[in-house]
């Protein structure tokens, strides 16, 4: 170790500055966020499920080195070689380092705050469009893009800051890491519940156009469930963002007939009723698909119709229909919208647009004491703050404002494709529902108010959709709140 003399040239300073010189015995393998954006050696949709190995070797580093020797380019990756963590031990004043204090027992250490955001910070780094600049760079890009983000890296991300982790990393995750990797082993059957209010501080005395969320859902003879939430956004309050969103899911519940009717091999009823008042074109009038620019890259999000026949929709196809009906239905009304498909087998996807949200809630085994539920968001944000935040972590604004929505400005949609399991809690609901808590992230809301709910011994998924609509009021009221709980359980005999 060499110290720098002071400035003023005395031998003596009130400063003494060390010069630590970092020798690594081995080769050092590439920073996770090269190894998945540069070299492809991890795939990052399948960051998450590779995680595991990565808190093995955390826990490693940290018995040799001690807590408090993670920094985010700690966190690395080889292709071959698998994880390696690169930790920075703490360093006595004769320049040899410190020995870690090692208690009795075998148990991991508990890493640090530092060490946990770290890791946080690494995760990140390593999915998002640019380089994450701090902690709460890497929280906002989290909560903005987690339908870009691979599924429930957020819930592994937010456990954690939560967590002490008393028992090192592995044994702290492996309850979230169990439910992240949860399938069906069987086939699954759905219930949805809905609520839905105006929000006492939006309402105008006009009940017609007070409330410009609607929302629906169909399961037909073939097993898959199609349910869908629509958000109306209306610029002068003149209630043409109900008209939107009504013409939005009229025209949904139509494309959901249809494909019904192709599974079956049958045309569909000329005289089938629409989902409400102010239906447009029938069945056999849906517009020919246009072209839409995509969010998800995967072949699953590809934008080209799915053919004659075919009983599922392509997103872009689908964004695309609906989007017609709104300009058919109003010239000045909008709408956000998710739509959430659920099939017999347990495959399941959604596709957004706006500032809508599906949020997916698992049961949780863990030890006592602890909130025996997760959630995880599916569907990113098409805000202008979103837009911001791709390209920089200084981005500010109104998060509300949407650069994408149905009505002529479907510029981005998204489209994520995952599995539910017998217990799951599908969630779709307008922003009002969602509205976020002074430093509460919206995920561990929903964790703790299942938890309680189920608890209570009322029926879970409908008492969920009341709830967050009760809480929107609680918060306010400033906004429609509108939410639709899909419950998963086990097949039918």
């Amino acid at each position: 170790m060499s110290v720098e003399p002071p400035a003023d040239g005395t031998e003596y300073g009130a400063v003494a500055l060390p010069e630590i010189r970092v020798e690594w015995p081995q080769a050092l393998a590439p920073t996770l966020r090269d190894s998945v954006v540069d070299a492809h050696s991890l795939d990052r949709e399948e960051l998450v499920a590779a995680l595991p190995g990565l808190w093995r070797a955390v826990d490693a580093a940290l018995d040799l080195a001690g807590p408090g020797s993670l920094v985010v380019e700690s966190v690395r990756h080889d292709a071959y070689e698998g994880w390696q963590v690169a930790a920075l031990p703490r360093y006595d004043l004769d320049g040899r380092v410190r020995p870690r204090e090692r208690g009795d027992g075998t148990q991991h250490v508990a890493p640090q705050l530092r060490d946990r955001r770290a890791l946080v910070g690494a995760l990140v780094d390593a999915v998002a469009e640019r380089p994450c600049l701090d902690l709460r760079d890497a929280l906002q890009m989290l909560d903005v893009f987690a339908g870009t983000f691979p599924p429930g890296l957020d819930a592994v991300c937010r456990r954690l800051l939560g967590h002490e982790l008393r028992h090192g990393v592995a044994a702290g995750l492996a309850p979230l890491q169990e439910a992240l990797d949860r399938r069906a082993p069987g086939g699954v059957s759905t219930l949805c519940f809905r609520e839905s209010a105006v929000g006492s501080r939006k309402a105008k005395g006009d009940p017609a156009t007070d409330n410009e969320d609607t929302a629906g859902a169909l399961t037909g003879p073939s097993g898959v469930l199609r349910c869908a939430v629509f958000d109306g956004v209306t610029g002068d309050g003149d209630g043409s963002g109900g008209t939107a969103a009504r013409a939005a899911l009229e025209q949904a519940v139509r494309r959901w007939r249809l494909e019904e009717a192709a599974v079956a091999g049958d045309a569909p009823p000329s005289d089938q009723p629409a989902a409400g008042p102010g239906a447009g074109p029938g069945p056999g009038s849906v517009e020919a698909p246009r072209s839409v620019p995509r969010d998800d890259p995967s072949p699953a999000g590809a934008g080209a119709s799915a053919g004659p026949g075919s009983p599922v929709s392509r997103p872009g196809e689908l964004i695309a229909e609906l989007d017609a009906a709104v300009g058919r239905a109003t010239a000045t009304g909008s709408a956000a919208a998710v739509l959430a498909t659920v099939r017999p087998d347990g495959t399941a996807s959604v596709v957004s647009v706006g500032d809508t949200e599906a949020w997916l809630v698992r049961p949780l085994r863990a030890p006592a004491g602890e909130i025996p539920y997760t959630a995880w968001r599916l569907t990113p944000a098409h805000t202008g703050f979103a837009e911001r935040l791709r390209v920089t972590a200084d981005a500010a604004g109104e998060e509300s404002q949407l650069v994408s929505f149905l009505g002529g400005g479907t510029a981005r949609w998204a489209h994520r494709t995952f599995r539910v399991a017998p217990g799951d809690l599908l969630l779709l609901a307008t922003d009002g529902a969602t509205e976020p808590e002074r430093d509460r992230w919206f995920g561990a809301v929903l964790a703790e108010l299942t938890a309680q709910l189920d608890a209570s011994g009322r029926p879970t998924a409908p008492a969920l959709a009341a709830a967050l609509v009760q809480r929107a009021e609680a918060l306010g009221g400033w906004d429609n709140a509108t939410a639709l709980v899909c419950a998963v359980g086990e097949a039918k005999d």
